[in-house]
């Protein structure tokens, strides 16, 4: 009979470590394989060549680098706290930077998709952008959905 208490104590407890187990198994966020998955999806997406791959991706990339430090200074000066004393002037000072800001990421991004039609269809860089913006969804849904799912636990 103990036996039988003991195997139940040990399958219970082996039902209940499982699960967290499990949970330490994942494996962090890697921004590599983040835009491996993101390459790989718009080549799929967009129907992109080998060649045409090949020369789109760089110039992608440098674009959001170019963006991410743009964004980056936004950001900054959305945190910026100014003086007691600052002036409705300071502050449309910073609404004015933020705006610049925004404006100039727009033309960067209007002069990286005429690089990017230059060498790909631009039939498949509207493909590609979409593709960009389904990706991003379906991440922030699937980060959604897990991160809902430990919370609830």
């Amino acid at each position: 009979m103990n036996k039988k208490i003991f195997l139940m104590a040990c399958l219970m407890l082996l039902s209940a470590v499982m699960p967290i187990y499990a949970q330490q198994r994942k494996r962090p966020f890697s921004p590599q394989d983040f835009v491996k998955h993101l390459e790989s999806f718009i080549v799929r997406e967009a129907c992109l060549t080998p060649t045409e791959a090949t020369d789109f991706f760089p110039i992608f990339h440098e674009m959001h680098d170019k963006q991410r430090g743009i964004n980056w200074k936004i950001r900054e000066l959305k945190k910026r706290s100014l003086p007691a004393d600052a002036t409705d002037k300071d502050y449309y000072n910073i609404i004015e930077e933020i705006n610049d800001l925004k404006v100039e990421s727009a033309e960067l991004e209007s002069s990286y998709y005429k690089k990017m039609c230059k060498v790909v269809p631009a039939k498949k860089v509207h493909a590609a952008i979409k593709a960009e913006d389904r990706f991003h969804r379906r991440m922030l849904r699937k980060f959604s959905d897990r991160h809902g799912q430990q919370h609830k636990k």
